[in-house]
C-alpha cells in the first residue's frame, strides 16, 4: 500500500521530470526527439496517476471491478503523436524555459467506435469539448506546455500551460472506457430495460382495475374477446417470458415491453370508453 501511495504521488505531480533524457551539448528545442519523449511521458503518467486515484475511490462504479492492470495496460497501448512542434523565445528571467506548442493526435482504440454507436456522448467524453476526430484520432491543436532543464542539466521538466490537463484526461477516459465498454452497454440496457419494464407493468395494472371495475355481466360478454386479445398481444409483441429473459437480446426485451405497453394503453382506453 506504501508503495502505491508513493507511486500515486510520484504520478500526480503537476511538473515530472524525466532522468537522462536530454544531453547538455544540443541546444534545448521542442521538438527535439527528447523533448518529445518527455511530453508524452507526461501525459501519460499523469493519465495514470488520476485512473489509479479513481479506482482506489470507485473501483465497482466505475470500473466495475475489472482489474486495474487491464486499464493501465490499455493506457500505455494508446499511441500518442506530436507534429508542428515549434518552440517559442527562451524567457528573459529563466534562460533554461522552452514554452511549446504542438498539435497531438491519439489513436481511438478500435472498440470505442462501437461504444460511440450505443452512446454519442462518448465522443464529447473522449474529445473534453476540444480535440476533434480525424481519421481514427482525437486530434489537439495548439497544445502549449512548457520544459526546462533540470539542475542537472540533464533531466527535461514539464510542466502543462494549456490544453495539456484535458489530453491527460482524454487517454485516461478513453482506456477507461475501451476496457469496460461492454459494461457500460450492459449497464445502460439494464437500465432502458428496467424503465420499460415499469411502464408497462403500470399499465397493466391499470387495465387490470379496468376489466375489475366491469360489471360481471359485461365480463362474462368480453371473456373470449379479451382471451383473443391477449393472444394477439403476444403473437404481435413476443411473450412477457422473453422480455425478462436475460438470454434474449436487450433490444428484442425493450421492443417487446413498448409493444405490449402501446396495446395495454389501447385495449384499457377500450374498456373504459375513453378512446
Amino acid at each position: 500500500m506504501f508503495r502505491k501511495a508513493v507511486t500515486l504521488l510520484f504520478l500526480l505531480s503537476p511538473a515530472v521530470s524525466y532522468a537522462g533524457l536530454f544531453n547538455s551539448t544540443p541546444e534545448l528545442k521542442c521538438g527535439n526527439d527528447n523533448a518529445v519523449t518527455a511530453a508524452k511521458e507526461w501525459i501519460y503518467n499523469e493519465a495514470l496517476g488520476r485512473l489509479q486515484q479513481d479506482y482506489i475511490k470507485e473501483p465497482s462504479t466505475l470500473f466495475f471491478d475489472i482489474p486495474q492492470t487491464q486499464y493501465e495496460q490499455q493506457l500505455r497501448a494508446i499511441p500518442v503523436q506530436f507534429s508542428d512542434v515549434i518552440t517559442q523565445n527562451p524567457q528573459a528571467e529563466n534562460a533554461n524555459l522552452r514554452t511549446c506548442s504542438a498539435t497531438v493526435a491519439m489513436g481511438i482504440p478500435q472498440p470505442l467506435f462501437k461504444l460511440m454507436k450505443d452512446l454519442p456522448n462518448t465522443l464529447f467524453y473522449i474529445s473534453q469539448g476540444d480535440g476533434q476526430v480525424i481519421n481514427n484520432t482525437v486530434t489537439w491543436k495548439q497544445v502549449n506546455y512548457n520544459i526546462q532543464l533540470a539542475d542537472n542539466n540533464k533531466d527535461i521538466v514539464v510542466t502543462p500551460v494549456q490544453k495539456t490537463d484535458k489530453l491527460a484526461r482524454s487517454i485516461y477516459v478513453m482506456a477507461r472506457m475501451t476496457v469496460s465498454g461492454d459494461s457500460i452497454i450492459k449497464k445502460k440496457n439494464n437500465s432502458l430495460i428496467e424503465i420499460a419494464a415499469k411502464k408497462f407493468e403500470s399499465r397493466d395494472r391499470e387495465l387490470n382495475q379496468v376489466w375489475k371495475s366491469l360489471p360481471a355481466s359485461a365480463r362474462t360478454a368480453l371473456k373470449q374477446e379479451q382471451r383473443v386479445w391477449v393472444t394477439k398481444k403476444e403473437q404481435q409483441c413476443g411473450k412477457l417470458s422473453d422480455a425478462k429473459s436475460e438470454a434474449i437480446p436487450a433490444e428484442k426485451r425493450i421492443s417487446i415491453y413498448k409493444c405490449q405497453l402501446e396495446m395495454t394503453i389501447a385495449r384499457t382506453a377500450y374498456l373504459d370508453g375513453s378512446e
